[in-house]
C-alpha cells in the first residue's frame, strides 16, 4: 500500500492545470510552496506541494545514498507515493495528464525524473522539471526512458552548485534528449537553493508550458 502524503496547495478553486511540486533532502513544503509567487504570479496552477515521507531529525528526507547510489526500496516507494498523488489529484480535479506538469528540486527533482521514466507510474506528465538534480540510477527494470519522447523537460542547475555538481544535471538532460525528450537545459549562476535564478528559468519555461508551446534548448 502507498504511504500517502502530506500535501498543503495554492491555486484557484476549478483550475484549468495542476503542479505537483517535490521539495528535496530535509526539506518542508511550506517554504516551497512561499515562493510559488516567483515562478507563478497570477496563480494560474494549482500548487500541490508534498512533504517527504520519512522524518528525521535532520528534516523530511526520500530515500539515503550510499556508495551505491540510492536506496532503492525507498526510491520506489517515493516514486509510487508521487504518482498515487497525481492520480489522486488528477481525479480530484477533473483534470488529464495533459494538464499536469511535475517539478522537483534536489533530491525531489531526482524523483520527478525517476517518475517519469518509471514503466510502472500511472500517470505520466504533460512536461517535468527538475531542478539542481539528477536522474537517479535505478535497475533497467525501472527506467524507460522512451517515456519521455516528445514531452518537454526542464533540467536547470546552478553552476556554482556546492551539493549537486551541475555534470550530473547535465548529463541526465543528455541521456534524455537521446530519448527524444523536449530537453531545455539551464545552466545559471549560484548554488544549491530553490530560489532566483532557478526559479527564474522555471518560471519562463513553464509559461511556454502553459501557452500550449514545446520548449526545446537541449544541451550543447
Amino acid at each position: 500500500m502507498t504511504e500517502t502524503l502530506r500535501s498543503i496547495r495554492r491555486g484557484p478553486t476549478t483550475p484549468e492545470r495542476v503542479l505537483v511540486l517535490i521539495p528535496g533532502y530535509g526539506d518542508r513544503p511550506e517554504p516551497f510552496l512561499e515562493r510559488a509567487s516567483s515562478f507563478d504570479p497570477n496563480e494560474n496552477w494549482l500548487i500541490v506541494t508534498v512533504e517527504p515521507q520519512t522524518p528525521s531529525d535532520r528534516g523530511p528526507y526520500w530515500y539515503d545514498v550510499d556508495e551505491n547510489g540510492p536506496d532503492p526500496v525507498a526510491l520506489g516507494a517515493a516514486v509510487g507515493a508521487i504518482d498515487a498523488l497525481c492520480v489522486s489529484v488528477l481525479t480530484e480535479t477533473g483534470l488529464s495528464n495533459d494538464e499536469l506538469v511535475v517539478v522537483g528540486f534536489s533530491q525531489g527533482g531526482a524523483i520527478a525524473l525517476a517518475h517519469l521514466v518509471d514503466p510502472t507510474s500511472v500517470v505520466t506528465p504533460r512536461a517535468t522539471a527538475a531542478l539542481a538534480a539528477y536522474l537517479p540510477t535505478r535497475d533497467d527494470q525501472s527506467i524507460d526512458l522512451s517515456r519521455a519522447a516528445g514531452r518537454p523537460v526542464l533540467l536547470a542547475h546552478g553552476e556554482d552548485d556546492e551539493l549537486v555538481e551541475p555534470i550530473r544535471g547535465r548529463s541526465a538532460s543528455k541521456a534524455l534528449h537521446r530519448a527524444d525528450a523536449l530537453v531545455t537545459w539551464k545552466e545559471v549562476s549560484g548554488g544549491h537553493r530553490f530560489d532566483t535564478p532557478l526559479t527564474s528559468a522555471l518560471a519562463v519555461w513553464l509559461d511556454a508550458v502553459a501557452r500550449g508551446e514545446q520548449p526545446h534548448s537541449p544541451p550543447i
